[in-house]
Parts: structure tokens; sequence; C-alpha cells
């Protein structure tokens, strides 16, 4: 039976006892199917199981209300024990409800239909939930908190509310969600579904389009900047010796690598006045003597991806196409970044100025543009705006153009950045043309990364990996700013809420600890956020909280970060601070990652004490009955990045996997064994060992590079 009402549509088959229902999306004609099949199961009061095959009658009947129409579906003359049971299906302008009516629990599961690539662009989300945590996820996670799925693709969240247990899962032989509901004993017991179009265009004001990963960046970028580095004094020699070290050491940590070449190349010291004979289209001749082209070419050579700084809305001094064109200059105002600045409403400017320049940085050989200014472009638009020669056009608009042309001019290929953002107008009034952006001022001291990019991070996390990625800065880990601990917290945060990694330190200042932090979180994980709420971080702690969700498991990987100055004593709850079902008695192996020490089983609670500005990473996972991997040492994601596969075959008693490793580099594999198994030996292509110590074992495989398969052979008592 069939039944609509506005953009619902229910389905009820009678004969395979099952449910469908779809939706109408604004403007299409069509409707879209995103429950299939769903069936009920019913279990009475003595723990007996029965399906709707074990009822002789159905009927099914439809009324109308004011407000919607319900469609309701009666079984009878089943068992003694539920001799019946209805199925009550309401449909009105916001939702579609589901309610369940007999002496007995009800239980239907059905697959859930929401977007073309569930597992890769569909993600467990809360709307709208308050807290001072980042939650984010690798995979396709639900969390028991959880109560959307969100599409980037469309923009579409479809949202779950239920007076019962309500249980999402992703299926992965069917390569889509799945969802369970299970009503209490009593007669009354419901479960809705309610469709948001344009969730992110409408909740955060942006032109939203879903982010485009055509320039070849499947994760966000890692590489090195000149500016943190070495300021002012870039030149061709420092870019290029960096260069070779960012090669030899990150090489084999990452297959795609950027040097970023930043704004001395054109830029001397912040008056913004610049230097004779230096402009967007000239560098400055004594920093790169061969010029920009040469830079690109030997940067190339190297296997890295060359990156440019541009200012394309300002110039220090006038270039040559503005002296030929006058009209084309919007006003002189000496800001840090330059003095004569374009009129970003005049044609020209936007069919042939902007062009010239892109095309300029295409003709130099750089695959990666940061375009920086923006925000000053913004203020200065709006200051001189009288002077527009379009003043019908707002600035924002005048701007968007400016930027579409320039997006038009290098293609979908070119990764290009935003820089910098002070407020969500400059961050947002393009997003959809960017491929990223920067979302905040310098962070060279702990405060102001502390502000700068931490305090952005969490208000613009909702967008990030959704509809561009947010860009917390460089990382900056030298001793002029930071002590180990604070290093390990700037690392800790990039790493678990997989944010661009972009080392802003010459490498010859950085001790082979720090070295080994940043190889740690490179390459960056295809991390996505898991609340699409803006937020504010707590005051004396930050809670990055990672659930990894791989096909062979699903654990969660914490960073808590103390920012005071004193240590910080914490009494946890994994359920109430980390959103992790502790129902049910269960319990939980923590490993503390950067200490690699095991923290015991915990239930719900535990008690942690975290150094002055350092941060612990913990990895917690599910406690399994036979051995199990509760760490890895390759990535911060224990296992989420480096291993491929992961089977226990009990039958064998052998757990075996495959994972990604590094030539010369000792990988550890952490394993809780319980204590009627006994580890018998390893078989693996390249030298491996193993050790047991403080209660988990720890097997080590050297000299491998590239995916390496390995099996572990157990004894069971």
């Amino acid at each position: 039976m069939y039944l609509n009402f506005k953009k619902y549509t229910v389905s009820y088959d009678e004969k395979a006892h099952s449910f469908s229902c779809a939706f109408t999306p604004h403007g299409m004609t069509e409707e879209l199917l995103f429950i299939k099949e769903a069936k009920a199961s019913i279990l009475s009061y003595q723990g007996e199981l029965f399906s709707t095959a074990d009822y002789k009658k159905i009927e099914c009947r439809s009324k109308a209300d004011l407000n919607g129409r319900t469609l309701s579906v009666m079984y009878s003359e089943g068992p003694a024990a539920v001799p019946r049971f209805e199925l009550h299906f309401t449909l009105d302008a916001a939702t579609l409800q589901i309610r369940t009516f007999t002496r007995a629990i009800v239980r239907i599961e059905g697959a859930i239909l929401w977007g073309e690539h569930p597992e890769t662009s569909t993600f467990g989300v809360r709307l709208n939930a308050e807290s001072h945590d980042l939650r984010a996820a690798c995979g396709p996670a639900f969390s028991m908190h959880d109560n959307a799925l969100f599409d980037r693709s469309s923009d579409r969240a479809l949202e779950f509310n239920a007076t019962e247990l309500f249980h999402v899962s992703f299926d992965w032989a069917s390569s889509r969600y799945r969802f369970t509901f299970e009503s209490g004993l009593d007669f009354g017991r419901s479960f809705s579904f309610r469709i948001h179009e344009d969730y992110c265009k409408n909740k955060f004001t942006i032109p939203y389009a879903p982010i485009d990963k055509r320039h070849g960046f499947a994760t966000p970028p890692v590489g090195w900047m000149t500016w943190y580095a070495v300021q002012f004094k870039a030149s061709e020699d420092l870019v290029l010796k960096n260069a070779h070290a960012l090669a030899s050491i990150f090489g084999s940590y990452s297959e795609k690598l950027c040097l970023w070449v930043d704004w001395e190349w054109n830029h001397n010291g912040f008056t913004g006045l610049g230097e004779e004979g230096v402009d967007t289209f000239t560098p400055r001749k004594a920093a790169y003597p061969n010029g920009l082209a040469h830079v690109a070419e030997e940067i190339e050579k190297l296997g890295l991806v060359p990156a440019l700084w541009i200012g394309a809305t300002n110039d220090g001094q006038q270039n040559e196409l503005l002296r030929k064109n006058p009209a084309w200059i919007l006003g002189q105002k000496p800001e840090w970044c330059g003095q004569w600045w374009i009129d970003p409403s005049h044609p020209d400017v936007v069919d042939k100025y902007i062009p010239a320049v892109f095309r300029q940085i295409l003709n130099w050989g750089y695959k990666a543009i940061k375009w920086d200014c923006l925000p000053a472009s913004l203020n200065v638009g709006d200051a001189l705006h009288s002077k527009f020669h379009n003043p019908a056009l707002s600035t924002d608009t005048a701007m968007r153009n400016i930027v579409i042309s320039a997006r038009k001019t290098i293609g979908p290929d070119v990764y290009m950045l935003s820089c910098s953002g002070e407020t969500e107008r400059d961050v947002t009034f393009a997003m959809d043309q960017f491929s990223a952006a920067r979302i905040g001022g310098d962070i060279f001291g702990w405060g102001d990364f502390l502000s700068h990019s931490i305090d952005r991070v969490f208000h613009f996390y909702p967008v990030h990996n959704v509809a561009c990625y947010a860009d917390g800065d460089n990382i900056v880990l030298r001793d002029e700013f930071n002590t180990p601990a604070q290093a390990r917290s700037r690392v800790s945060f990039y790493g678990l809420a997989g944010l661009p990694v972009t080392m802003g330190d010459e490498f010859t200042a950085l001790d082979d600890t720090r070295i080994d932090m940043l190889k740690r979180i490179i390459p960056v994980a295809d991390i996505h956020p898991m609340d699409l709420m803006q937020k504010k971080r707590a005051a004396s702690y930050v809670t990055v909280n990672l659930s990894v969700c791989r096909e062979f498991g699903n654990w969660n990987v914490v960073s808590i970060m103390n920012t005071k100055d004193e240590p910080l004593a914490l009494n946890l709850s994994l359920s109430s601070d980390f959103h992790i079902d502790t129902r049910n008695g269960k319990r939980y192996a923590v490993y503390d990652f950067w200490n690699q020490k095991f923290m015991g089983i915990v239930g719900d609670t535990m008690q942690l004490t975290i150094a002055p500005m350092d941060s612990a990473v913990l990895r917690i996972t599910p406690l399994a009955s036979y051995p199990q991997v509760i760490s890895t040492s390759r990535h911060i994601t224990q296992g989420g990045y480096d291993l491929n596969e992961l089977r226990w075959d009990a039958s064998a008693n052998t757990l075996s996997g495959n994972s990604k490793c590094v030539s010369g580099e000792t990988y550890r594999i952490t394993l809780h064994v319980p204590e009627q198994f006994t580890l018998t030996g390893i078989e693996c292509s390249e030298a491996s060992d193993f050790r047991s110590e403080d209660g988990v074992t720890i097997v080590t495989i050297t000299s491998g590079a590239g995916d390496i398969p390995w099996k572990l052979n157990f004894k069971a008592a």
C-alpha cells in the first residue's frame, strides 16, 4: 500500500512484510528512496521471537488528518503470546513517524540509502549538540549519541528521533548504513525521520558546494612553508635546501609533499610599499636571481609539489598592466601587503587582469596557490566602495567575481588556499571556489596557537572536509616557541583533527623527537566532523575525540590537551566525556600512544594526569575475548591509516594483518592477549620479534617498506 503527503512517501509491501520510505527533494520531480525493505520482528515477554509471517491476517488502512496522513498496518491471528501488533506511519510536512503498538518488544531493521558514496561521503553526526569537545571520525563511524546521517555531496541530513533504542551502523557487505529500532514493553513507542535539505548552506549561511578533490589531495596536504621557518630571509638557496630536506626526511611517509614559497618572494618587509622593480609579475631579484620558474622546476625534480603565495588584489608597486590601465586601480591605500588596490567591480579586472595574474603562476610551474590579503581587500573595498566602477555591486559580490575568474583560469585541478580568515566573512564569501581556507592569524606563540588556530578550528570545523579543508596554519615546533610538551600538543591536535600539515621550521632547528612527532601524523588521515555545530573549547583543556571505523573494527583515539602551565588531574567518564557506549558491562583497553604505555582495562571511569601544556593521546578499544590490536606505532590513528587488513581466525587461533610500513623504521603492534592465549610465533617476510611487558604483548617488524603481511600464531589453554 502506498501513502504520500507532501515530500514524504511510505510503501508497505503486504506480501514481503516490509516497508520503504522515500522523499521528493526540492526542485525535483522524482522520489528518492531513503529506507529500503525494513522489516519488523516481535519479542514476547517470555523471550519468544516471532516474525510477521507468523500472523495469519494483515490489514492496511489509511486516513487523512488535518496536517498529514496516516497508514495503519494491523497484524492479527498470531501466536498466543503476542496475538496482534500494529505499525502506524504518520506523514506530515516535517517528519515521517513510525509508531509500534503491542504488548511486546518490536524490532524494526532496514537499510538506509543516503548519499551516492555512503562509505566516504555520508557521515554519522549530531545536529545542534552543545559540548566543548571536537568530535571527528575516520571512516563511516556512528556513535551512540549521534542523531543524523549527513551527505556532504548533496548537503542533506537525515535526522532520527526515537523514544527507545535506535542504532545505526555501517554494513560493509552492502556498503550502506543500516538501522535497528527496539521498542519497550509497552503499547506505544515510536521513531521518526526528518530530512533537512541545504543543511550547511542554511545553517552557516555559506555558498555551499561539496569539497572538490580533483586537485589530487584526497586528504589535506603535507608540506613546508617559508614564512614561519625563515621569514624575510627566504631565498632560492634556502628554499631548495629545505626542499631537499623535506624530500629526504618525509618522502617515505607521504606520496605527495608541497613546498610553499610564501609572500617574501615579492616583499621584504611589512610596509606594503614594495621595492623598485618588484611586483605581482616580478620576484625579488636578490632573493630569487634565477626567477620563480627555475625554483618550481627544481622543486618538482625532487618529487615535490611547487606551491606559491599570491596577493592578487593589490601590489606594492604598480605593475605594467596597472600602469597601462589606470582605470583598473581602485585607489592607493598602504597596508602590510601592498598599497595599490585593484577595482574588483571593473569588468576588465575580472576578465583580463585576474586571468593574467593566475596564468603567470601556472606558467611559472606552480601547482598549488595560496591567495592572501583577502580580509584586507574586503575592508579596502568597503572603505573605497564609492570609487567602484560599478558601485551597484556589493564588495562581497565583486570579490566573489574575481575569485570565480581565478578558478576558471586555473581550472579544478589546482589546489587553491584562501588566506587568511579573520572573520566568517573572509573565510566563507567564496568558500565554494577554494580548496581550503586558512582560518586565523599567525600562530608563532602558544597563546596565538590557542586563539588563532584551536579556537578557529572549533568554530569552522563543521565545514572541514565537507565544503573545504580548514587550515589551522603552519605547525611550528622549534624550541624558540615550544617546549617538547607544547610541540607534542600541536602535533596531536592537528593529527587527530585531520588538518593540513604545513611545517613551519627549518629542519635543522628540529631535534629527532620533534621530527618523529611529525612522522606520526603524516600523511593526514581522511577525517571529518561528527558535530555540525560551531563550538567553543573548554577553558583548561582541549579534547579531540576521533572515532575510527574500519571493516575489521571500531575504536576511539582521544587527545586531551592541557592548555595551562600547571598539571591537570581529570576524573573521566568514557560515556559522558567521550560518547563511548559502556552499557551492559562493556569494557575497554586503553593505551597511551606517546608514552607507549598500557593504561589497563576500564569500564566507564578512569583517572588521568597531564603535564603542563602537554597532551595525552589514548586509543580506547572495545575489549574482545581473543588477542586484539590495541595500538600501532606508524600513525597517530593507531591502525586507522596503517592497518590495511586485520582478521582473527578462531579455528586456527591466528591473528593476521597487513600493515603500511616505512623502510628502516621499526613498526610496533601492541596487543592485549587474554590469559588463556599464548603467542607462539610470527609469520612475516621481514625481520620480526615479540615480547611481553606491562600486561601487553608487543610485536615488532623492521626493514620492511610498503604493505607488509603478517600472521601471529597463538596457543589456547
